[in-house]
């Protein structure tokens, strides 16, 4: 079968024979197909000179002419490294001619003789496909030496598994992440690679997908995203995010798993320190002597330290915390949501406020403090409320401070 992009894309030939009226013959019944233009040379040696001048898509020789035969010729390209399709279209029909030239890679050994018509017609098919044949190795061979260029090239770890876990590819990149060269890597197993945590976790979640296979209601183009603290080289570990997809054959069957995998080291690192450092600042707020409280944009409460729960003499954090601070009528009687709502609005900081305020609790106070805004990015995203100074007013009177 004839591929549409061979059709539609005109067919280069260089025909050999040292009869020339044939020659001529055959170079005007191709050319009237439409598909292919034909150049002409009459011994291998003048088709050598002007193969070294322009390209071709194919050669058609004839197998007996002087000084180099047609398999003669055939040997010299091959050896020169040139892999173009060859056709022998000869008068000789000897076995050992045929088994000689398709040895060294003829594509096809057409016999002379009888109807021209269908003569040229098998020739003419054994062209196209030899010619389309040849264009999609090309293609191919064009496509994976990108991808792999790519592959080769990237930062991240491009690598691939098998069904039986193991290693059948690995991107270059990955000496930079653990140390070890593609070769080094491909030769090591999954225990080697990890540590028994992360191993054990990789080989779980390949069973559970494999029973989601099995059920036949997985998504083929799904994909995995996993954590895994992997060896380096210097005997340290590296933590590493996974982002893997399954590679399936032509039916749709699982034959083996793509992954990508980046250094997430700093993240995790980070996210510890940042964790301790949410925890040390958590304890500060919750044994603060001052009342604390945090609110996002829209005035939603996210956080109330203990000192603020007393001061309201709340019952509970959840009781407090379905206040919106914007829009809780004796907030705005007493002037707070207005102040509240012009930190958000300009992210300033307002110092020295001053508000009286009666819970919805039934205690009535009078504090001092600041409001700061939270911001990132430009923006304001929510403010921090502290009141560092309060009296209590239980007879009715007030008493700023």
């Amino acid at each position: 079968m004839v591929s549409a992009g061979t059709e539609s894309q005109a067919i280069s030939l260089l025909y050999v024979d040292d009869e020339p009226a044939l020659l001529e013959l055959s170079k005007l019944y191709l050319e009237h197909s439409g598909t292919f233009t034909v150049i002409t040379a009459t011994s291998a040696a003048e088709a050598i000179r002007i193969l070294a001048e322009e390209p071709f898509d194919a050669i058609i020789s004839d197998y007996e002419m002087p000084d180099m035969n047609g398999i003669e010729f055939l040997k010299y390209l091959r050896g020169e490294g040139n892999a173009i399709p060859f056709l022998i279209f000869t008068g000789r029909g000897r076995k050992d001619v045929v088994i000689e030239a398709l040895n060294n890679g003829a594509d096809f050994y057409i016999q002379k003789g009888g109807d021209p018509r269908s003569q040229f017609a098998e020739l003419i098919n054994k062209i196209k496909y030899a010619v389309s044949h040849r264009r999609a190795e090309e293609a191919l061979r064009r496509s994976e030496e990108r991808y792999r260029f790519i592959a080769d090239n990237v930062a991240d770890n491009i690598w691939m598994f098998d069904m039986e876990f193991n290693l059948t590819y690995v991107s270059p990149s990955g000496k930079k992440m653990r140390g070890f060269t593609a070769e080094e890597d491909l030769a090591q197993s999954l225990e080697e690679k990890m540590t028994p945590t992360s191993c054990e976790r990789v080989v779980r979640r390949f069973q559970e997908e494999l029973a989601l296979e099995a059920t036949g209601t997985a998504d083929p183009n799904r994909t995995i995203l996993f954590e895994t603290e992997e060896y380096c080289k210097d005997g340290s570990t590296v933590w590493v995010e996974n982002s893997v997809r399954c590679l399936r054959d032509v039916h749709g069957h699982p034959t083996g798993v793509l992954g990508v995998s980046r250094d997430i080291t700093w993240r995790k690192q980070a996210e510890e320190a940042l964790c301790k450092s949410e925890e040390r600042y958590r304890s500060l707020a919750e044994n603060s002597p001052v009342g604390i409280i945090t609110c996002d944009r829209e005035g939603t409460i996210d956080y109330v330290n203990p000192k603020m729960l007393e001061i309201l003499e709340s019952p509970g954090i959840e009781e407090t915390r379905k206040i919106n601070l914007l829009t809780f009528p004796p907030l705005q009687d007493a002037g707070l949501s207005d102040i509240l709502k012009r930190a958000l609005e300009t992210g300033v900081q307002e110092n020295s406020m001053h508000v009286r305020y009666r819970s919805k609790w039934g205690k009535t106070i009078q504090f001092r403090g600041y409001i700061s805004p939270f911001s990132g990015d430009g923006s304001v995203f929510g403010a921090l409320i502290v009141i560092d100074g309060i009296t209590e007013s239980g007879n009715g009177e007030d008493t700023l401070l």
